[in-house]
């Protein structure tokens, strides 16, 4: 039962908080009943304090540190006796939190002395509030025995591109001399299975031969499409044994805008051609005697936009596209070919991306194995300097279901040009891109928050969904440009939607059929692909299966902004324990992470989960991501 705040702020004596000169202390005294803690921490404005840096103080026993407080090596807080807490960092006059674990009432997580923490933006609550707010329900049932297709791992991958500070003082050092370790150690907790490579619009400018050799050698060029110089520090050698470096597979993209076919094939022999060869011998010179085995390319990158160098017609594109492939089959004939696609908006068959996608799914479509489109959501034709934000957040938690009408409506495409053949979707620019909270800098500084992680995961909910016919997937992008992850000159740090990525790193590989019944909301329209939406459900859930049938991966997301939400989920035909629970979570929805504040939205155990009759239930913090693994048997 969750115990309001004024209540649990009773445990704190008054007037004994009290600043030191390292640090700050507080007494607690229990005039309740005995209390078993499992867990103890405490937050600073939304800023974790280390549990090493926090000391618990009993009279007549020695002192536990906040890290020594575990469910095996518990706390007794006992009746009538004060407990001295003492916190080795300042408050620096901001609130300070108390968050527990308790054997008896389970979390506790209330704020023990005020402060000058900013509200969160008007009519979005901090989550304590939920307290006052009733327990919603769902019913979520899932059917271990109905797997309906195997998930591509690609879904989950990433995109690096020459703009701004993604490569230069984001993976690599800004001189391009050496990685950056405090990067690559976030970008190894994702575990990325696929990385797209150089880009985006870079690529159409891009000549690959730019960027090999010996660095001192490497000619800087102007970088048309950005406006910007590139240097040419990191290059192919770089980027590919960056690759090798952390498991994941590269993707590409060749340049359709200013190369040509012939430039394109020499690239794909340079990365594949063993040594002896021409192209092998250069790349062994380079540093790298044995082939890179690339196997995905793309041909070129949104090529009907007139932003693009080499903008073009779908009849051009197609034509243009069958010479560069043919030019690197003809050097590896086993590689992978993404062309360029478009989203279409709308049902019209005549919409210019429709009538695109038609065009050269009928000339390409037994050379290519992927068709590329991108969203960025919402529109930047329809940016507002303010959003409502009840308004908004809806929309943010809505707008997934835009991507799964632009699916089916490609999935039909496909299906209606070149079956039996099977052409899969690339999604392979995708992401939320909202204007920069100080609306100054660079159009690519997003801030994400807590809300941005739920919009996240529910956009990896749908593409696992669409399984059957979407192959590959990439977030825009993976470092400073509407980032992951961001760096200063001297720490990198995660921001909100970097966690369910870490999360889907646990999602088993065949999807499960499930039914949900659970209340909804509706939406309004924010721009051309963010639209109204009617009876939305305010839990977005998705379950995956392995493939012994052994392992279940259940991920479940609370829309709600400010409730509760218990959810009981049934197990058809299985029987099973939790074995691991994890949860993305913060203060409240507008919660974001920044290079002082790196940890206010985190993941943390999940503990709210009990066994059933019939089942399993679990209570969901609002506004809240969540993962819950289970060990299955099959049912008596």
């Amino acid at each position: 039962m969750a115990i309001p705040e004024f209540i649990l702020r009773k445990l704190v004596v008054p007037q004994s908080f009290k600043e030191t000169g390292d640090g700050f202390s507080f007494n607690l005294f229990n005039s309740f009943a005995p209390a078993t803690i499992s867990r103890f921490g405490l937050r600073v404005g939304e800023n974790l304090v280390s549990a090493e840096n926090i000391s618990i103080l009993i009279e007549g026993q020695p002192p536990v540190t906040g890290s020594a407080v575990r469910p095996d090596n518990p706390v007794v807080l006992p009746t009538g006796i004060e407990i001295k807490v003492v916190a080795g960092c300042s408050s620096g006059g901001l609130p300070v939190y108390i968050n527990a674990m308790t054997r008896e009432v389970g979390e506790i997580d209330f704020c023990l002395i005020e402060g000058k923490n900013p509200s969160p933006p008007k009519g979005l609550k901090p989550f304590f509030f939920s307290f006052f707010y009733s327990l919603k329900k769902a019913q979520l049932t899932i059917f271990t025995k109905q797997v309906l297709n195997p998930v591509s791992p690609f879904i989950l991958g990433q995109f690096v591109e020459h703009l701004e500070r993604c490569v230069y003082g984001g993976i690599w050092t800004a001189d391009g001399q050496s990685l950056r370790e405090d990067t690559v150690d976030l970008i190894r907790q994702l575990s990325p299975p696929l990385i797209r490579y150089p880009g985006g619009n870079f690529a159409s400018g891009y000549h690959w031969e730019d960027g090999i050799g010996p660095i001192s050698q490497r000619p800087a060029r102007h970088d048309a499409a950005w406006q910007a110089e590139e240097s040419n520090k990191v290059g192919t050698d770089e980027f590919l044994s960056f690759c090798e470096l952390i498991g994941a597979e590269p993707l590409l993209v060749v340049n359709d805008g200013s190369g040509s076919a012939d430039e394109a094939a020499r690239w794909v022999a340079y990365c594949n051609d063993p040594l002896g060869s021409e192209q092998g011998n250069r790349r062994a010179a380079n540093g790298h005697p044995e082939p890179y085995h690339v196997k995905y390319w793309g041909i070129g990158n949104e090529v009907w936009g007139p932003w693009q160098i080499g903008t073009t017609t779908a009849q051009d594109y197609s034509r243009r596209a069958k010479h560069f492939i043919s030019a690197m089959k003809a050097v590896d004939p086993s590689i992978k070919i993404v062309v360029v696609g478009n989203s279409p908006l709308t049902d019209d068959p005549e919409d210019a991306a429709a009538v695109w996608n038609r065009t050269v799914l009928g000339k390409l479509g037994k050379d290519i194995d992927y068709l590329s489109w991108h969203i960025y959501q919402p529109d930047k034709a329809d940016w507002r300097e303010t959003y409502d934000p009840h308004e908004l957040y809806f929309a943010v938690c809505a707008a997934p279901l835009d991507i799964a009408q632009i699916l089916t409506r490609i999935e039909k495409q496909i299906e209606g040009i070149v079956a039996p053949r099977k052409i899969l979707q690339a999604v392979d620019e995708w992401n939320l891109w909202l204007l920069p909270l100080d609306k100054k800098t660079s159009m690519h500084n997003v801030t994400y928050t807590l809300r941005d992680a739920l919009y996240t995961t529910s956009t990896l909910i749908t593409f696992f969904k669409h399984s059957r016919t979407v192959g590959m997937a990439n977030l825009a992008q993976l470092v400073n440009v509407l980032p992951l992850i961001k760096t200063s000159e001297n720490n990198a740090f995660a921001t909100a939607i970097f966690f369910p990525f870490v999360l889907f790193r646990q999602m088993q590989p065949y999807l499960l059929h499930t039914q949900c019944s659970c209340e909804t909301f509706n939406t309004n329209r924010i721009s051309i692909n963010m639209n109204a939406h009617e009876k939305v459900p305010y839990l977005d859930e998705l379950a995956t299966i392995s493939e012994d049938g052994r392992c279940l991966s259940v991920v479940l997301v609370n829309r709600f902004p400010i409730n509760q939400m218990k959810v009981h989920i049934r197990l058809e035909k299985a029987t099973g324990v939790v074995k691991n629970a994890l949860r993305i979570t913060a203060a409240s929805p507008s919660s974001f992470n920044d290079s002082t504040h790196p940890n206010r939205v985190h993941i943390s155990d999940l503990t709210s989960i009990k066994k059933e009759s019939d089942g399993f239930s679990v209570i969901l913090r609002p506004c809240s991501v969540s993962l819950l693994e289970f060990e299955l048997k099959k049912a008596e």
